[in-house]
């Protein structure tokens, strides 16, 4: 069972650390007990050491079970990556909490809408002759629900197994239509870890010209790495 991500926070660090990598070496104990300390139920303590002392600790750790974060209120890129590993994790405690895929599918579009100013997020399984809407955030479907595996956006990728960042969907022939005023898309691949193939991908639209940052390209294929196992439970 996946398990979720813990955070710690100082003003000055933000220390987190994933169990589900952890390979017990024991470094940041032995290194800094003040701060870490297994005996205790909070058993990490940033703000018992020098900010600069803790990072040091942390950056020894064999496996990146732990990781931390500089200035989080005043470093906007440290407190990006702080909400992307945040957001990951949970989406692979969810995947692995288990329960109606529909269900799962709308849960996760919403996780993923919420981590970023995107107007609305839908989840598309890939079958062999069909693309098919899983999920999405909100009550309105999107325009196409269903639709032959070689059409669309969501079609390029499948075929590329690669992110595409349409600036102007107007611009771009492989479009349809979401919505009636959509101007910019972007879809990612969620690959199958196994098989390699392209079983789903992740659809985010907006209502405005070049929305999309390489950044969010990048956590959204985070994203997607994380809910690939929903796809391995199925198979």
């Amino acid at each position: 069972m996946t398990k979720r991500l813990q955070v710690y926070e100082t003003p000055e660090i933000v220390v987190t650390f994933d169990p589900n990598v952890c390979i017990h070496s024991a470094v940041c104990v032995t290194t800094l007990p003040a701060v870490f300390d297994v005996r205790r139920a909070r058993w990490v303590r940033p703000e018992a050491a020098d900010a600069s002392e803790v990072a040091a600790t942390v950056q020894k750790c064999p496996s990146g079970a732990l990781r931390f974060y500089r200035n989080v209120g005043r470093n906007p890129n440290a407190a990006r990556q702080l909400a992307r590993a945040i957001l990951v994790n949970h989406l692979a405690v969810t995947v692995a909490g288990g329960g109606d895929r529909a269900g799962l599918a709308r849960a996760l579009c919403e996780a993923i809408r919420a981590a970023g100013p995107y107007r609305w997020v839908g989840l598309y399984e890939v079958t062999g002759r069909e693309i098919v809407a899983l999920g999405w955030t909100g009550e309105t479907a999107p325009g196409h629900v269903r639709f032959p595996a070689d059409r669309g956006l969501c079609g390029a990728v499948a075929r590329a197994r690669a992110a595409v960042v349409v600036d102007d969907v107007g611009q771009d022939a492989r479009y349809l239509t979401t919505f009636g005023d959509t101007r910019a898309e972007m879809v990612v691949p969620v690959i199958d870890r196994a098989t390699r193939a392209v079983v789903a991908t992740i659809d985010i639209e907006s209502d405005r010209a070049g929305a999309f940052s390489e950044d969010d390209r990048m956590m959204i294929e985070d994203c997607a790495s994380a809910i690939a196992p929903l796809w391995a439970e199925k198979t």
